[in-house]
């Protein structure tokens, strides 16, 4: 966001024009973690939200309350709740804002809360008079300014430019003389006071001299971009903006020409800082909230893939069973050929005939060495039966925390996230926290697409969406499509009497919907609903199938 002098300007006098004259309500802290200024004004109140750390500030018709209030929005609802605001004003073109507040409406102001958004330090301060009472700057010993409790408050130094309202070509090119060899954009954010590195981008293509040296502006240029500062530098003191948000650069307070079409027009600056915050805030949560998805479902399937691997080895040790069969059958025999106390004998194994050397226990007689055989038999037998089982289960939850993986690749809201959260949460892959509220039932915002028939195909978006969709959701007499050995989405293709193009078509869908929608060719399964059950005991959108086609094809979204 580019919150440079003019934004600000055009911001505060759009602020100023609501809250003068009302009277402060309450002051809180935001579920975002933002200050809010709750204000009434005749017939209405108003919050102001002020980001933290300090970065914007607008009207807001949201700006729910956090359940703990913080110590710093206590301190100001204190001296602060009650009094009646006089002003907010700016120093033009510089980004410090100052609310005065007053004990009644007319009277003189008593407490000044300045926001102060500079760039590389930004600070919310409460004064009494020119006492501060609170403070949002951590202590730092020899700093050029204390802005502690206690201290007297003192303005930031002004920076060393140009103010813009009332610049001329010839002392524009005096401020540019001695600026060597940079380019006018650069010169522009040097000399002039509120001019972003944005703005003066548009600055210089209205002007005609984009992509010029400082250097070689004539008189002519000059007074063009001189012109160019001045009604833009008039526009914003006057208010007379048209809010916009680009889908990169954010909110302005104007339209740039040489950016692409703004992605929204708003009636207010307030409303596009807020749509922005919203959308950055969504993203930010998104983002968050994806890789701890990711985290916690990759080491779930790292974890059990080893406990897989392990398993396998265990399997193959309790599969030599038969081995301590033969080797018993083999010494009950040959009892006659065993010698007493012997520690080992060699026999010929009475199955295969090949000479076989049988440890022995010197203390046991042959038959109890061969009953030790015989019970370590019985032993690795149920073993390997209760290892494969294992094997078996833990396979299948393989195939689940695959799809619980798709589901997370194929998510593109923070909504879509949130139920596989919650998915995770059940299956105890992620420890529940009530600070992310998860749906309590999966949503019904399927995938619809049409066949050329007309006829409606639904696709689920995660597990749960899945069982929804087949078990509870979808006509028994309707069809039902999936990737087969691929986690992916079911599709439901919503006629009992489909055609071979509207099968296609489905399947088509279903390819795409599936982690295998790289592949060239995919293998698709379809059959009826009625064909089509839960698994006993499983995770959601684990089914099982019976009466069914299969198709390979192409994967396409249509």
């Amino acid at each position: 966001m580019h919150l440079d002098g003019f934004f600000f300007n055009s911001l505060v006098r759009e602020i100023q024009q609501k809250i003068a004259g009302s009277r402060m309500e309450d002051v809180y802290d935001s579920v975002e973690g933002n200050l809010i200024l709750q204000l009434r004004a005749p017939g209405q109140t108003l919050r102001l939200e002020i980001s933290i750390p300090p970065q914007a500030f607008f009207l807001t018709e949201g700006g729910r309350r956090r359940k703990n209030p913080g110590a710093f929005s206590q301190t100001l609802k204190k001296h602060m709740a009650s009094l009646f605001c006089r002003s907010f004003t700016n120093p033009p073109f510089d980004r410090r804002a100052t609310l005065a507040l007053a004990p009644s409406p007319n009277g003189p102001a008593s407490h000044f809360l300045h926001i102060e958004i500079m760039g590389r330090q930004n600070d919310i301060i409460l004064c009494d008079q020119d006492i501060i009472i609170a403070s949002t700057r951590p202590p730092k010993p020899g700093a050029a300014r204390l802005l502690q409790p206690g201290d007297r408050y003192s303005p930031p130094l002004m920076p060393a430019k140009t103010a813009p309202v009332s610049l001329t070509g010839p002392l524009l090119g005096l401020l540019l003389a001695n600026l060597g060899q940079v380019s006018s954009e650069q010169a522009l954010v040097k000399t002039i006071l509120g001019v972003s590195p944005l703005l003066a981008r548009e600055i210089c293509l209205r002007a005609g001299v984009a992509n010029t040296r400082a250097a070689d502006l004539n008189s002519q240029a000059l007074d063009l971009l001189a012109g160019e500062i001045v009604n833009l530098s008039g526009d914003s003191l006057q208010g007379n903006f048209q809010p916009v948000l680009y889908a990169e650069q954010g909110p302005y307070w104007t339209k740039l020409t040489h950016l692409p079409t703004p992605s929204g027009q708003y009636a207010t600056l307030s409303t596009a800082l807020a749509d922005w915050q919203a959308n950055s805030r969504g993203a930010g949560q998104f983002e968050s909230l994806y890789q701890r998805l990711q985290r916690a479902i990759a080491t779930s399937l790292k974890r059990l893939q080893g406990t897989i691997a392990k398993q396998k080895i265990e399997l193959n040790r309790a599969q030599e069973f038969e081995d301590f069969r033969q080797t018993a059958d083999t010494l009950l025999a040959c009892l006659n050929a065993v010698p007493k106390g012997a520690a080992a004998v060699t026999l010929a194994n009475v199955y295969t005939g090949n000479l076989q050397q049988i440890s022995l226990d010197p203390s046991l007689a042959a038959t109890a060495n061969a009953a030790r055989y015989y019970k370590k038999y019985n032993k690795y037998k149920n073993a390997a039966v209760k290892v494969q089982k294992q094997i078996d289960a833990n396979h299948n939850l393989l195939v689940y925390l695959q799809s619980l993986e798709y589901a997370l690749e194929a998510a593109n809201s923070l909504d879509d996230l949130r139920e596989v959260l919650a998915e995770a949460e059940e299956a105890g892959l992620i420890r529940r926290q009530h600070k992310v509220k998860a749906p309590a039932a999966p949503s019904e915002t399927y995938m619809i697409y049409r066949t050329d028939r007309g006829n409606t195909v639904l696709a689920g978006k995660n597990n749960r969406q899945n069982e929804r969709l087949t078990l509870q959701k979808a006509d028994k007499s309707h069809y039902w499509l999936h990737c087969r050995h691929s986690p992916g989405s079911h599709v439901i293709l919503c006629t009992n009497e489909p055609d071979a193009s509207e099968l296609a078509y489905a399947a088509s869908l279903a390819a795409w919907h599936s982690k295998e929608r790289t592949s060239p060719k995919v293998e698709v399964v379809w059959t009826q609903v009625k064909n089509v059950k839960k698994i006993p005991g499983a995770k959601p959108g684990m089914v099982q199938y019976v009466n069914y086609r299969s198709i390979f094809i192409e994967p396409s979204p249509h």
